[in-house]
């Protein structure tokens, strides 16, 4: 029997400090408390005259897992591009082999689906980069903004930040110490920094290893009217790729509609190749931002395991932790680090077979 479908409703409203868009989730019993459903919003922060979208491509994303988890269709009410229904039946075909206990692959069923053409603004194509102040988003804002891959590289204008995502939504003193922080070396590359606050990681039922790049795609989906491509840092290279997990070089590029195209980016570098880029630039470095798991949102702890892995990416790459750590790398806490996962494993011994090799 074919599950009730979920039925999204786009609107967008002016705020105080800039624009809300909300997606209301009805339809389907989400759970007790949502019977009448549920509301998904995105404060654009300081913007004041967009217009919505002209498809909804964006918020069908940030919902795919939540509908795949309950086999429920996905009612949009208004248009969605072809080429996100393209690409998102190969993106769910693909999680529902990896993980066909958790996922099936449902219908989007739009209001229309069209065909945008590709316009080319005045100032040519440029792209928006997702960024929270860890070493692969600040690698692929200088490696862009600096155009170091020559005529390879993208035109990158705008940074992305999000308030919900690494800082919960109550924590807004530090995510404003979190923007002071990297602000220096947004400005020392000359980008634009936008800001969105956005529930719907805290409201949406949806496994986060999985559904992260969704939920961060949906974002940068509402700056598709300035940009044609959004990029997002590669957390593995190429050599090293890992799934189910929720950013892959296999999938990525699926969550790509007709306006924005996503692009991941950087996995011809690991770790410690990105903390050597990010070495020759004193401003990126005092900015970078690692931590998840301290109590202070806006700065590291400097001990937890991902602090003391990016201390010995630092130290094998030859700076200096004590710029954005404010101490050094203590080697009794590395001989007491445990690794959690292959994963974790892997980017220790990546460490050493850098260091071996740079002698």
């Amino acid at each position: 029997m074919t599950a009730h479908p979920i039925h999204i409703t786009v609107r967008q409203e002016r705020m105080a400090h800039g624009l809300r868009r909300l997606a209301e989730l009805s339809g389907h019993p989400l759970g007790q408390r949502d019977r009448n459903g549920l509301e998904i919003w995105y404060d654009l922060l300081g913007e004041r005259d967009l217009p919505l979208p002209p498809v909804l491509d964006g918020f069908v994303v940030g919902v795919i897992f939540l509908a795949m988890r309950l086999g429920s269709p996905l009612r949009i009410h208004g248009p969605v591009s072809r080429s996100l229904c393209v690409n998102l039946r190969e993106f769910q075909a693909a999680w529902a082999l990896w993980c066909p206990e958790r996922y099936h692959v449902v219908e989007l069923l739009p209001d229309e689906v069209v065909d945008l053409p590709v316009t080319v603004p005045a100032g040519g194509h440029s792209a928006v980069a997702a960024y929270s102040g860890g070493v692969d988003g600040t690698a692929t804002a200088i490696r862009h903004a600096r155009q170091l891959l020559g005529n390879g590289s993208y035109r990158l204008t705008d940074l992305l930040l999000v308030h919900g995502f690494d800082v919960p939504l109550a924590a807004g003193g530090a995510f404003d110490a979190l923007v002071a922080r990297t602000r220096p070396f947004v400005d020392s590359l000359g980008l634009t920094l936008r800001l969105v606050r956005t529930n719907i990681r805290s409201v949406l039922d949806q496994r986060w290893e999985d559904s992260f790049l969704t939920q961060l795609v949906s974002a940068l989906f509402n700056y598709s009217h300035l940009h044609r491509y959004c990029l997002i840092g590669s957390g593995a290279t190429y050599r090293d790729m890992y799934f189910p997990w929720g950013s892959t070089a296999m999938t990525d590029h699926l969550l790509s509609g007709d306006l924005m195209q996503v692009v991941l980016d950087g996995s011809d570098l690991n770790r410690t190749e990105k903390c050597a880029l990010i070495a020759e630039h004193p401003v990126a470095l005092r900015s970078l931002k690692v931590c998840w798991e301290g109590k202070d949102h806006a700065s590291n702890c400097g001990h937890c395991e991902k602090c003391l892995r990016t201390k010995m990416n630092l130290v094998a790459a030859g700076a200096d932790p004590r710029e954005c750590f404010g101490d050094t790398l203590d080697p009794a806490e590395v001989g007491n680090l445990r690794p959690r996962n292959q994963v974790q494993l892997d980017e220790l011994y990546s460490i050493l077979d850098y260091a071996a090799a740079k002698g």
